[in-house]
């Protein structure tokens, strides 16, 4: 039995491809009233890890500042909102 891969340190395309696939479940409407609650729980817990990984990449982006020559980077805490 494979040992399933803790959500914690899933990467941001295997997320949105189990978020998908919860998606999909929920839609063919075919699951029972409980399992279709876990797998909206499942889709929720997903759904923040997306977002998270996303504002992770968002930040990073925001940290690369123009210059005269060229591109710099700077800690995304001195970055001037």
């Amino acid at each position: 039995m494979a040992v399933k891969k803790s959500l914690k340190n899933l990467k941001f395309d295997e997320a949105l491809a189990m978020l998908e696939e919860k998606v999909r479940l929920l839609e063919e409407g075919s699951l029972p009233l409980e399992e279709s609650l876990e797998v909206f729980k499942e889709g929720i817990e997903l759904s923040k890890i997306c977002a998270d990984r996303l504002d992770t990449a968002r930040q990073t982006v925001e940290q690369i500042i123009e210059t005269d020559n060229g591109y710099t980077t700077k800690p995304f805490e001195e970055i001037d909102e």
